[in-house]
């Protein structure tokens, strides 16, 4: 998995609830951002793999025609890529040896009103200076005030993130135990294509015999996705 900095994140404000008011450390803030920005790297999860929004906004993929030609919209990649259910615990994201933020202390904090008021630790020479590469509570201040903090409007990814020094490790790219995949959910644009449904089915368990597979499919009252086991996907399609 990726762990990303900052600046290759697609919300321009990412780690600026760092900054205070305070003109007499303007440039003293804009050091720690730079550094921070590229000393430490963030994994970002969410807790819902159901939530339409994401699925159009992250999981794009190849969009197959379906039986008979059917196709929803043949130029629309969107709801035809994977989602991937982990285990924090199994994959390592809530270690505190070697996270700077575990999984179990990232949710986000969404704010209509951007923070401006100092906070503990907002001047740490270790942390501010890409240092730090194990969680320490004692910093949580600090850590929630430059990771977590997130304007309102992206609330509907219900996110959670791990952070992890990158610079010390010299990679954004993590490994994880394949065992830590539990689950993998299939986009509803590819619902109806049987063969698509059953070549994947057959592709997963061979490397992954153990983790369950869904398909999304729509909820007959709501706004909503429902999971179907992917065996019972494949039984409601076309022939």
């Amino acid at each position: 998995m990726k762990f990303s900095k900052a600046f290759s994140l697609n919300d321009p404000f990412e780690l600026t609830s760092l900054h205070y008011d305070s003109e007499s450390e303007d440039a003293e803030q804009a050091i720690r951002f730079i550094a921070t920005s590229d000393s430490y790297g963030i994994l970002s999860l969410t807790r819902n793999p159901l939530n339409p929004l994401m699925w159009a906004h992250y999981a794009k993929g190849e969009k197959i025609e379906g039986a008979r030609g059917i196709s929803l919209d043949r130029g629309n990649s969107s709801h035809a890529g994977f989602v991937f259910g982990i285990d924090a615990d199994a994959a390592g994201l809530n270690d505190h040896g070697s996270n700077v933020i575990p999984a179990k202390f990232g949710s986000v904090i969404y704010t209509s009103t951007k923070p401006k008021s100092p906070f503990i630790d907002s001047t740490n020479t270790y942390f501010y200076q890409g240092l730090q590469h194990i969680y320490k509570p004692e910093l949580l201040e600090a850590l929630q005030r430059t990771f977590l903090y997130k304007p309102a409007y992206w609330s509907y990814e219900e996110e959670v993130r791990v952070v992890r020094n990158v610079h010390r490790l010299n990679t954004e790219i993590q490994e994880i135990d394949k065992s830590s995949i539990k689950e993998i959910y299939l986009g509803f644009r590819n619902s109806f294509v049987k063969n698509y449904l059953i070549q994947k089915r057959d592709e997963i368990n061979a490397v992954l015999p153990h983790c369950k597979i869904y398909v999304c499919g729509f909820d007959a009252s709501e706004w909503t996705f429902n999971k179907l086991p992917i065996n019972e996907a494949i039984h409601q399609c076309l022939s």
